[in-house]
């Protein structure tokens, strides 16, 4: 072994994709200290969406520290892309498959059928709802009817929610088969949590069913672009309870993702501020993140859209619609509205990257 290989550098890349701006962070893996950072615009109208933008921060962090992909052990992915799809209701329509034995059909819709859940106060998640008898999900044929049926009145994705799933979910598995086969998006109560409470679960799906189909092209089109980098290591993505997985979980439940930004921002906080108690206000261009530390640790609870609470763990981050690069809105001559539409939706440059002159 070289005296090179002995005392070569190893790093670790942290990339935050937000709704302005996508910035990347270099770290040395062995002391954590912070090497380079860099700062781009989010690139929302490229081909290939945030990923081009996801590409030029590493390559710039890369350069910026004298250090080869080879070099990287590790890169960590937080994103706000989540909560800008649900702020800026940029959503699909999400048809739902609810699945009870026939003498309990009428319980089961009546905590399966929504028309509509709330996003924000202008933004509203579209709701179809097909009750499947579980005696029939069984039947193929019947199963791809109640999907096919969905997808003529305009669903985009489709959730299938069980009675008893956390205890059986193989009628559930049935309908997410059916999906697979018609190459169509889809989520199941059992794989959003455990705990009971049929509701909550099919709140929580219908959430992830509604950002999924944007979510997954942009986590494949993400590490497409970063392997043709030369990067070999792993690629994860920080959720909202400050767990780090796989691009594979991420790409199956992107809603985990909702408040990622905001926890990777708190993690920050407490790793390199040594903050005990206090109060964490974050201004982006989307939206501003609120949250508390207490006792050196993040407050946790579940995640509630709107009024709609879900089996969703995170840090305890309060999201508004209003930031750096809001729009103002302007009715009949006066203001009607601010944010929580990006300067970016407008084709609009930002202040910061125009030429002062």
């Amino acid at each position: 072994m070289s005296v090179w290989e002995v005392s070569r550098l190893r790093a670790r890349i942290g990339i935050d994709v937000g709704g302005t701006f996508t910035k990347a962070v270099l770290l040395d893996s062995e002391s954590g200290r912070l090497l380079r950072k860099v700062t781009v615009p989010t690139t929302h109208d490229a081909d290939t969406g945030v990923a081009r933008g996801v590409v030029q921060a590493f390559r710039r962090v890369l350069a910026a520290g004298d250090v080869s992909p080879g070099d990287v052990e590790l890169v960590v992915l937080s994103t706000t892309q989540a909560v800008n799809a649900l702020l800026e209701g940029d959503v699909a329509t999400v048809g739902i498959v609810a699945i009870g034995r026939a003498g309990e059909q009428r319980q089961v819709v009546k905590r399966t059928r929504m028309d509509r859940i709330r996003l924000s106060p202008d933004k509203d998640l579209r709701l179809l709802h097909r009750f499947l008898a579980s005696e029939d999900a069984s039947d193929p044929s019947k199963v791809e009817q109640a999907l096919l049926s969905l997808v003529e009145e305009g669903a985009e994705a489709v959730v299938a929610s069980g009675a008893f799933s956390v205890e059986d979910p193989s009628d559930e598995s049935r309908v997410l088969e059916a999906a697979r086969r018609l190459e169509l998006p889809a989520t199941a109560g059992h794989e959003m949590s455990g705990l009971y409470g049929l509701e909550v679960r099919t709140v929580t799906a219908a959430v992830n069913a509604s950002i999924l189909p944007k979510m997954a092209r942009t986590i494949t089109w993400v590490e497409h672009s970063m392997r043709e980098t030369g990067l070999t290591s792993p690629l994860m993505v920080m959720h909202g309870d400050l767990e780090v997985t796989g691009l594979a979980e991420a790409r199956r439940r992107p809603v985990s993702t909702v408040l990622s930004g905001p926890a990777a921002s708190v993690a920050g906080a407490l790793l390199y501020h040594r903050v005990l108690h206090g109060l964490f206000v974050e201004v982006g261009g989307t939206s501003t993140n609120v949250g508390v530390v207490r006792n050196g640790r993040p407050a946790s609870k579940y995640v509630s859209i709107m009024d709609h609470p879900t089996c969703l763990k995170s840090v305890d981050v309060r999201v508004a619609g209003v930031a750096g690069g809001s729009l103002v809105r302007l009715r009949r001559g006066r203001l009607s509205d601010v944010g929580p539409r990006s300067a970016h939706i407008a084709g609009l440059p930002y202040p910061s990257f125009v030429d002062p002159a």
